[in-house]
Formats: structure tokens, sequence, C-alpha cells
């Protein structure tokens, strides 16, 4: 197996790990020596995304994979970049909630079907972003705090509300999806910019 790291087929691979989550790992601690954060992993030729990682690599054999291709960016640049991408998107996203709320309670509701999809993939995006933040950052993003809740018990609301929205759209009850988006879903997303801005205050060197 090659392990190839920003176009670089250097990287010492020492032992012999048990599986490929435990090759991460080491390629995780390289690269943090270095002050850089792993940002794109991809196993012959299959992007692995971070939310994958362990369904994907857990318990599979080195020997069975041919190249690891890993892309990394200096930490403090991913950082600001990310920040300054999700700045960017945050403002839209409850708007856009409340847009298509209208909608789905309109005559003609089956005109939000591709963009309630589009919104979702948006915000798996931004969830996406803000925990390659915290991995970045070595901060824990569940032990987060958002007008005293915690952001993995928002995160695990969210998740229940996106699904419950799916199944709305899939049932072809857009009403029920209107009222999750209006009432549910744009108020979440309006706690999104709360939660980037505690992400920021922490990623703060202390006294700085």
């Amino acid at each position: 197996m090659d392990v190839i790291i920003d176009g670089s087929g250097d990287f010492d691979l020492r032992g012999e790990p048990e599986d490929l989550l435990v090759v991460v790992a080491m390629v995780n601690d390289h690269l943090r020596e270095r002050g850089r954060s792993l940002v794109r992993l991809e196993v012959d030729g299959e992007v692995i995304l971070p939310d994958t990682l362990t369904e994907k690599l857990a318990g599979k054999a080195p020997a069975e994979v041919g190249v690891i291709r890993c892309e990394s960016e200096e930490i403090a640049s991913l950082v600001n970049n990310c920040l300054s991408e999700l700045r960017t998107a945050l403002p839209e996203l409850p708007v856009v909630c409340r847009h298509l709320a209208e909608v789905f309670q309109g005559e003609s509701p089956e005109e939000g079907y591709d963009s309630f999809r589009e919104l979702v993939e948006i915000w798996l995006h931004v969830k996406r972003r803000e925990k390659l933040i915290c991995d970045a950052l070595d901060m824990d993003a569940d032990a987060l705090e958002v007008e005293g809740r915690k952001a993995s018990v928002l995160y695990q609301e969210l998740n229940g509300f996106l699904e419950e929205a799916a199944q709305a759209l899939q049932d072809g009850d857009t009403v029920l999806l209107g009222d999750l988006l209006e009432y549910e879903l744009a108020p979440r997303a309006e706690l999104e910019a709360a939660i980037v801005d505690e992400i920021q205050a922490r990623s703060q060197p202390k006294g700085g």
C-alpha cells in the first residue's frame, strides 16, 4: 500500500497498522507535527468523507488497499478559510428555510422539491465544515454550548427534524414540510451562526 501525502510518497508507515483507521491516525499525527490538517482522503480512488470514516475504514486491512491519497492544509489557513466560507453562507440558511416554507404552503409545492434537497446538502456541508475546524483545532465539537445547550444535543435535534422533513417530502405531505421549515428548521438555521461564533471564540489564543 502506498500513502501519498500532498503528492509525496515518502511517508514512513511504521510497524503494521491493524486497519486503515490506524493508518489515517498516523497520517493525522504526522501532519499535526507540521502544523497541518487532513482535508481530503481518497482510498483507491474513493473519496472518504469524515462522517463515513469509521464505517468505511474500520477493520479494513492495509493489504486490501493499493493507494491512499491525502491532501492537507495549514491549520491556521484552514480555519480562517472555513470560517470565512461559513460566515458567507450562514445568513442565507434561515432565509431559504422560510422561503421554502412559503413555497410548500402555496399552490405549487412541487416547485420546492429540488430546492429542499439542495438545502439539506448545503446544511450537511456546513456541519462538515464546522467539524473540520474543530478537528483541526483538537476541539471537542460536542462540548460546544450555544444559548446554554450542548451542540451535540442541537445536532441530534437537527438530524431528527431533517429526517422528519425528508419523510414528509417522500410522503408528499407538503403542509407538514412547510411547518417544519418555518417553525423548526429556520430557527435552527439561525443558531448555526452562534455555533460558528462559539467555535471562533474558542479558537482564539487565550490572553490574545
